[in-house]
């Protein structure tokens, strides 16, 4: 039997068989420093985590294991968690193993530490059960390097002309991540709980605000002056 976290929960003989299955890939995680979590949809609730992964949340990751998703999402940066429920959890709800979703983020782990990760769901069906493997990646020296150079040429554009900074609302922050993953206004009300006309004066704010013609010159501009990842 593959060793698996003692707060997995109880499995019948059949689901054993299937734990024994991806034993394997416990071993890989465990010779590896890839972060990387095991959860099964039909079940709703998380049966590995790697090593790495403990290290890099810190000592409260038991909770992953009573709490599930509503742990991780409490670690996720308050202006960055309705864009990653909005993609996450409709992902889950109809699961399709031709498709993968990725997300990038920011949580702030145990230590206090803010960490920008890059999220991979893979989906894989074993033994009739759905498994969705989590991949993270730390990539926040990568923002930290490319927000430097941002700043350089900002410096060097302002030499020529002045620009005002754009200053948006943690609603329009919400509305230019959906944008940026490519709902349409009408989807956007639907997920933010808010009328259709709403959204489009949202976007048309927006693309006011970042001085642009249209939605993707919007999202090229923005990426350059916002987080939006």
């Amino acid at each position: 039997m593959p060793s698996f976290d003692k707060h997995t929960r109880i499995f019948t003989s059949k689901e054993n068989t299937c734990l024994s299955k991806i034993c394997e890939i416990t071993k890989t995680c465990k010779a590896s420093n890839m972060m990387v979590t095991i959860y099964l949809t039909k079940k709703d609730f998380f049966l590995y985590c790697s090593d790495a992964f403990k290290k890099s949340v810190g000592k409260n990751y038991i909770r992953l294991f009573d709490e599930g998703w509503n742990f991780w999402f409490s670690l996720i940066d308050k202006k960055e968690i309705a864009r990653v429920r909005h993609k996450l959890i409709p992902f889950f709800s109809k699961p399709n193993l031709q498709e993968s979703c990725v997300i990038k983020y920011h949580i702030i782990n145990f230590y206090g530490e803010r960490i920008f990760l890059k999220h991979e769901v893979l989906l894989h069906k074993l033994k009739k059960q759905i498994f969705a493997v989590n991949y993270f990646v730390d990539i926040t020296v990568k923002e930290k390097i490319e927000h430097y150079f941002r700043i350089v040429e900002d410096s060097n554009d302002t030499l020529i002309k002045k620009e005002p900074i754009t200053i948006i609302s943690p609603r329009e922050r919400e509305v230019l991540a959906l944008v940026a993953d490519g709902f349409s206004s009408k989807q956007i009300a639907q997920k933010l709980f808010i009328s259709n006309h709403t959204a489009i004066t949202h976007r048309k704010n927006l693309i006011e605000k970042f001085r642009v013609k249209n939605t993707a010159q919007l999202i090229k501009k923005a990426s350059r002056t916002a987080e939006l990842w």
